[in-house]
């Protein structure tokens, strides 16, 4: 057995880099040397099937014994774990490493006593709480796979989740603060198994009075405490699993037709996991590391639950919106009230806080606790980047990363110290992540030249290894346009320097008479103009240049002089793109829609470019063309 050691960031993120490109797998064995295994593993990784790589096959290993049991067995046991807070209910607890233990085995007991199967699957359709994280960790400590799902989703979609997945258990509250109102999730879950293929066989219910009540339906729903009472702590196993076990399954936000679930192995993950937060986030024991996610998205897997705890920091789990409707914000009392030092969030929060600012004094006035705030799920516009950095009085990291990947694949790295910036860069490739730019025939590009994103196989540990139980699928959709590559399906150049620049979706990308235009360049020059509350570009076909940018943009102020902004508008794009961008449109809309992760659905704004319906108008101004 080969136990973990303390937090050890590398000495720069260019020397781990470095020291990964000379010997990539004696890289990954030292990291991986740091976790608990049962049987340590001998073939470091498995290339007999490739393009499907496996990392440390024959190695077996358990999520939860390295989460919780291994900081007991070292001394951490009083140390905290878990922060959760819950302004709707005032609900404020701090969790122990001891005492979250304590839970975890308690209600895997509860669920072992339900005798589920060796490759069974568990639903979890709960609000962002400190029992959901248990319910995570129990799977993980009996070797089941689990699968949460946010309960944002409809019906349709939770039905869909549950005919792929499969749960033989689903794991549910009566209700929770997902937004300004509780809401119960009882109706949502019968609407999801009314009509479904697949019915579970229990369904375990948390009632929180105080967020709904559940009715229970005899012979298939039981009560999360009892179950616990009735179960006691004997029978708690723990399983260790091949490093190759599936720990869980997460659902795409743009998936279509059938359902994609990203498949997580087990130990490749944890690994990945913990020099991650080590190295890039700067965070260790004693820390507070606070990803401003629901557990369900993949922030929260990687960072909230697996992330935090395999390395020993205190994680916090808030429910709701840090920034509620009322404009109300969270972050100054929770960062203070809990000394956060290091803080994940969206671009998409920031906005809200921007907006609400004028409630809240800025960190940076009276000092904060935080070393860094971190960014994820979309690119973010310069001045919001600095605005955020003068609010919270610390550096401002950009990364970029996807669900499949499951940790940064770029970033400056906080640990061994931050990198020079460069504003709209997301800094240096990690190690593990051989990033090349390719044109449309797979030719690798020069320094400075912008084409497809992909990275050299084999993947990093961390990353999918699959799609669950669709191998096939998992190649079509991102080994087979560039082979002996991953297709990111991001666009982008890396400059002489090695800085990546990230543009956007390869389906973001505007033709503009043979010249490539990314429509986040545009977006973030529109979105300098201080009267551009949100704005977004896509592609119009045009008979003379191929395609012309269209934009949509949220005003600030929805009484202001449409013909007046555009001109504006249509200036900046001149003066800080060039006239051969030929901003061709601009619409006015009182909201844009959003994916389920919090990204604009620029699928709608297309449709409504060939439907005329789905968004609410202000103003539709068509710019005059200029000379060819």
């Amino acid at each position: 057995m080969v136990r973990s050691g303390g937090h050890h960031p590398s000495a720069g993120p260019l020397n781990a880099h470095t020291e990964w490109l000379d010997d990539p797998e004696a890289f990954w064995e030292r990291q991986a040397a740091r976790l608990v295994w049962e049987k340590p593993w001998e073939t470091t990784l498995d290339a007999s099937s490739a393009p499907l790589y496996r990392w440390f096959p024959d190695g077996t290993i358990n999520a939860a014994e390295n989460c919780l049991d291994v900081h007991l067995a070292e001394g951490r046991g009083d140390a905290p774990a878990l922060i959760f807070d819950s302004p709707r209910t005032g609900a404020k607890d701090v969790y122990t490493y001891r005492r979250l233990h304590r839970e975890v085995v308690a209600f895997a007991a509860a669920l072992d006593s339900l005798r589920p199967n060796a490759g069974d699957t568990v639903l979890i359709f709960m609000p962002a709480i400190a029992r959901t994280v248990v319910a995570m960790l129990a799977c993980a400590r009996l070797g089941l796979t689990h699968s949460v799902v946010i309960p944002s989703v409809p019906a349709t979609v939770l039905r869909d989740r549950i005919d792929d997945a499969r749960p033989a258990i689903v794991l549910t509250a009566s209700g929770g603060f997902d937004g300004p109102d509780a809401v119960e999730y009882q109706p949502l879950l019968e609407a999801a198994l009314t009509g479904a293929a697949h019915q579970p066989r229990h369904i375990v219910v948390l009632q929180r009075p105080e967020a709904g009540r559940w009715t229970l339906a005899a012979g298939r729903d039981l009560d999360w405490s009892g179950l616990v009472a009735d179960s006691g702590t004997a029978g708690s196993r723990l399983v260790h699993v091949p490093s190759t076990h599936p720990l869980y399954l997460l659902y795409t936000s743009g998936s279509t037709a059938r359902p994609k679930a990203v498949t997580r192995d087990t130990g490749g993950y944890l690994t990945a996991l913990r020099w991650a937060v080590e190295n890039v986030f700067g965070v260790g024991p004693g820390d507070v590391f606070w990803t401003d996610s629901h557990p369900g998205w993949v922030m929260g897997h990687s960072f909230t639950v697996y992330g935090a705890l395999v390395s020993g920091a205190t994680t916090v789990v808030h429910e709701g919106s840090p920034v509620d409707t009322s404009g109300s914000s969270a972050f100054p009392r929770i960062i203070s009230e809990y000394g956060v030092d290091v803080l994940f969030t969206t671009p998409m929060t920031l906005r809200r806080l921007r907006r609400a600012s004028h409630r809240d004094r800025p960190l940076g006035v009276d000092g904060s606790p935080l070393r860094a705030v971190f960014l994820a799920s979309e690119r973010v516009e310069p001045d919001l980047l600095a605005w955020t950095g003068e609010f919270f009085g610390c550096p401002v990291v950009d990364n970029w990363w996807q669900t499949e990947t499951g940790w940064p694949i770029a970033s400056n790295c906080l640990g061994p110290g931050l990198l020079p910036v460069k504003p709209g860069s997301v800094s240096r490739p990690l190690p593990g992540y051989r990033i090349e730019v390719l044109d449309d025939d797979g030719r690798p590009l020069p320094a400075g030249e912008q084409g497809h994103l992909a990275i050299k196989l084999p993947l990093p540990p961390g990353c999918l290894t699959t799609l669950w139980n669709d191998d096939q699928r998992f190649i079509d959709t991102y080994l087979t346009k560039f082979p002996g590559y991953y297709d990111t399906s991001d666009a982008g150049h890396i400059d002489e320097d090695g800085y990546l620049w990230i543009a956007g979706r390869t389906d973001d990308i505007i033709n503009v008479g043979g010249d490539s235009l990314s429509g986040i360049d545009l977006e973030h020059v529109l979105g300098h103009h201080p009267a551009v509350e949100r704005c977004a570009v896509v592609a119009a076909p045009d008979p003379l240049y191929t395609q012309v940018p269209v934009a949509f943009v949220v005003p600030r102020d929805q009484n202001l002089d449409p013909a007046n902004l555009a001109r504006e508008l249509r200036g900046l794009v001149d003066e800080r793109i060039g006239e051969w961008a030929r901003l061709h449109r601009l619409l006015l809309v009182r909201t844009l829609t959003y994916t389920t992760s919090k990204k604009i659905k620029r699928s709608d704004l297309r449709a409504w470019l060939s439907t005329g319906t789905g968004l609410d108008i202000i103003a539709d101004i068509h710019l005059p063309a200029h000379a060819p």
